[in-house]
């Protein structure tokens, strides 16, 4: 199949030529012959055709922040001409290095394209690598122009990066920030709870091996059996409340105050999880403050508290697919639901969340119901509240650094009201800090 250009050109030149015949003119008569030939030998130049493309992997994993690196590669086996590569680049990602659209000049059979880019991963998520495009030109637009699509099915989990916070050693310096109040005895009597799986040390019991993990890896060279390890009594309770109202979304679609609040709460998940700690974890939202029950279907916007690497992980699933408004449960519901599992624990309260005008009284009010649960119920010396301020998030123009920092010392205010009723209150700027130097700040020397 031919274009409209070498139609164009073989009237013209018929035209040179038989305007050279009638006026005897040989320079035209010539400028034709040469125009019929070019075509002729141009229409046996064939485009870029027979185009293979090596599939990438089914499934990619990374984190937030992440820079990715994707590379394809396509052969061409015959032809002459350009050929252009392109793929759309998923939601909430940027450009980092390189270009996802690019052009070849291909002028020799089996030749390797290679599109190489960098983005990087700005938001948690589960996104799905569009098809890679291709375009392929004849070299002088006589033939039509070929479009294709390679089909992929690659998937793209990005996950969030929890903010932890670093151990400090010194021996005259201590912490306010608070712990359960029950302690875990490191040789308590072990329960019926399975931990995990470990390596046999001397001096345990063999009742405890595990004879068909142990089979497993015998072929492994200086292989030792399996033991299972189980949860002892005396475990602390820790209870994170994760507000998903609409307000914390002050920011940007790639940088605001909900994306920090979910990366603080793997962060205080792990950093309780690591000190043999029980995490429970609770979706609710400050703008309501009723105590509706919550349906059944909201069932998946808890956690019950559990240990070990295997809450970690139920955690960190949770956490990838919760969005802004998740849940209209409101604190108050939320512990009712969870009631059963914080009734005689006397558990530690963390509460992340973004004060305003609009959900401070029903943030209050869920303390108040908090309380309840504490052995000690006149004061709230078991809760904590995180409020994540997203103003520096939002500056686009330089007068918004003033207002930001003028609303920032109302935020101020509103957390001295809950430190009245004893919550350890912790205002944290993502823009400006990380959760390390603020948690770093509840620690002073002796």
């Amino acid at each position: 199949m031919l274009t409209g250009d070498p139609l164009k050109l073989v009237i013209s030149a018929l035209g040179f030529i038989l305007t050279g015949m009638l006026t005897g003119n040989t320079i035209l008569l010539c400028l034709g012959l040469i125009s019929l030939l070019f075509i002729y030998a141009s229409l046996e130049i064939q485009p870029p055709s027979n185009l293979t493309h090596l599939p990438p992997p089914e499934s990619i994993i990374t984190y937030v922040d992440d820079e990715l690196e994707l590379i394809h590669q396509v052969t061409v086996e015959k032809g002459i001409g350009l050929v252009t590569l392109g793929q759309t680049i998923p939601p909430h990602f940027s450009l980092i290095e390189g270009n996802n659209i690019q052009a070849y000049w291909i002028q020799r059979s089996n030749q390797v394209l290679e599109l190489r880019y960098r983005i990087k991963c700005t938001r948690r998520g589960v996104y799905q690598l569009t098809n890679l495009h291709y375009e392929s030109r004849h070299p002088l637009q006589l033939r039509p122009t070929t479009q294709g699509t390679f089909t992929e099915k690659t998937e793209l989990i990005v996950k969030p990066r929890s903010l932890t916070a670093k151990r400090i050693r010194q021996q005259k310096i201590f912490t306010r920030i608070p712990m359960p109040e029950e302690s875990r005895v490191k040789l308590g009597v072990p329960t019926t709870n399975f931990k995990e799986l470990r390596d046999y040390n001397a001096g345990d019991p063999y009742k405890n091996i595990n004879w068909k993990a142990t089979a497993r890896k015998l072929m492994a060279p200086n292989s030792r059996p399996s033991v299972n390890e189980y949860e002892r009594e005396g475990r602390r309770v820790v209870f994170i409340f994760l507000d998903t109202n609409k307000s914390l979304g002050l920011g940007t679609s790639l940088k605001n105050s909900f994306e920090y609040a979910v990366q603080a709460t793997l962060g205080l998940s792990e950093f309780y999880l690591t000190r043999q700690c029980m995490v429970g974890l609770s979706l609710f939202n400050s703008n309501n403050g009723g105590t509706v029950k919550p349906k059944k279907s909201q069932e998946q916007n808890y956690l019950f508290p559990e240990a070990g690497r295997i809450q970690q992980f139920k955690i960190h699933r949770l956490m990838l697919d919760t969005e802004i408004e998740s849940t209209n449960n409101s604190i108050i519901s939320a512990a009712n639901h969870m009631k059963g599992h914080i009734r005689g624990t006397n558990p530690l309260f963390i509460i992340i969340t973004r004060l305003n005008d609009t959900n401070q009284q029903n943030i209050v009010n869920g303390l108040m119901e908090l309380r309840k649960y504490s052995r000690k119920s006149q004061t709230m010396n078991n809760m904590m509240l995180i409020n994540v301020s997203g103003y520096n998030l939002s500056i686009k123009k330089r007068g918004d650094k003033t207002a930001a920092q003028i609303l920032r010392h109302y935020e101020n205010a509103q957390l001295k009201t809950l430190r009245r009723l004893g919550v350890t209150a912790i205002n944290w700027d993502p823009a400006e800090q990380t959760i390390t130097q603020v948690l770093l700040q509840q620690v002073r020397q002796r």
